[in-house]
């Protein structure tokens, strides 16, 4: 070994004894090696817990072709979607401190957005239910849509009282899909019947058009209000929740689109309904490292929010093209 390697040896030697005596004094008790040990599990518990416990699902289709021709596949994706993001993923918007994953805020508020995309989807299935008098199923689909509608944030406890115990957000949801399943079996056991005509759909497409109208305006208001500083720290927040939003809307669309593919094809409509679901599938892959919103007066800082918005306003106009001439068509008919 010659002398310029030895010299530089004996150096590191030097530097790492002091170091781990600069170590030993600093926590020479138990208290404050207890201390160092809780800071560096802490450190290391949120950034990394959080990061392997994160997953926004976007995947762009499911295959539903397995379920009786009785039966809707968008019923069928709507409690694939619930089982998906409950039960498969963990749900973080109601998980207290102490979950490495509480640190989220991208995931939890891309799972809030889908549960209230699904839940506007409900609501217009629940009101076309044509069931036996007297049967209980006539209830499922309305009964699935209140308990979406519950708060997101449910963990053990109420959130306006912390010493009341409350339902979880995840129980509710799981008996949300409980009834859609329900619901589907009954179709499959003529308990209830689906008329797939202009008029049912007509009415779905108004609750999906009410939920891209949401959208729109959460995007448009952080747009004039966020992009006022460098860097808009609720930005990521909105985008991840109407981003969920409009893809469960082109997932559930894709399945409602193939339950009422004769209706679409019929009234020539089909080509319509494709290029909605292509504006949902191209605002849901969207996908930036960091969400910016940069000012609509500059050209060299990107505006996500604006791009999400685009598209969702693309498939609001389609939908209300698509609607426009289904009302004719009901009109028509009367």
């Amino acid at each position: 070994m010659n002398a310029d390697v030895k010299k530089i040896v004996q150096t590191a030697k030097k530097i790492y004894a002091k170091v781990v005596e600069l170590i030993k004094s600093a926590f020479n008790t138990w208290p404050k090696a207890f201390i160092a040990v809780v800071a560096a599990l802490m450190i290391g518990y949120y950034p990394l817990g959080g990061r392997l416990s994160e997953r926004i699902d976007k995947t762009e289709d499911y295959d539903f072709s397995s379920i009786s021709e009785k039966q809707l596949q968008s019923i069928e994706s709507i409690a694939f979607l619930i089982d998906r993001e409950v039960n498969q993923h963990i749900w973080t918007p109601n998980l207290p401190f102490f979950f490495p994953a509480y640190s989220l805020d991208n995931m939890p508020n891309f799972q809030i957005g889908v549960i209230r995309g699904i839940k506007s989807v409900v609501s217009g299935l629940s009101k076309q239910v044509n069931c036996a008098e007297g049967q209980k199923e006539v209830a499922y689909l309305s009964d699935a849509a209140r308990l979406l509608a519950y708060p997101e944030n449910v963990w053990l406890v109420s959130p306006k009282n912390k010493l009341k115990m409350a339902a979880s957000s995840t129980s509710q949801y799981r008996k949300a899909r409980k009834k859609l399943k329900g619901f589907n079996q009954a179709l499959e056991e003529e308990k209830c019947f689906w008329v797939r005509d202009g008029k049912s759909l007509y009415a779905i497409n108004l609750q999906v058009l009410k939920g891209l109208r949401i959208a729109r305006r959460q995007l448009e208001n952080e747009i004039r209000e966020g992009n006022t500083t460098w860097f808009d720290t609720r930005a990521d927040n909105v985008f991840y929740l109407n981003q969920g939003r409009v893809y469960a809307y082109m997932l559930t669309l894709k399945k409602i689109g193939r339950d009422y593919k004769q209706v679409l094809m019929a009234d020539s409509l089909y080509q319509d309904w494709t290029e909605v679901l292509r504006a949902l599938q191209n605002g849901a892959e969207i996908n930036p490292d960091i969400v910016l919103n940069g000012k609509t007066s500059e050209s060299f800082k990107a505006n996500h929010l604006i791009n999400l918005g685009f598209y969702a306003t693309k498939a609001e106009n389609g939908l209300m093209k698509i609607n426009a001439r289904l009302k004719e068509e009901v009109i028509d008919a009367n």
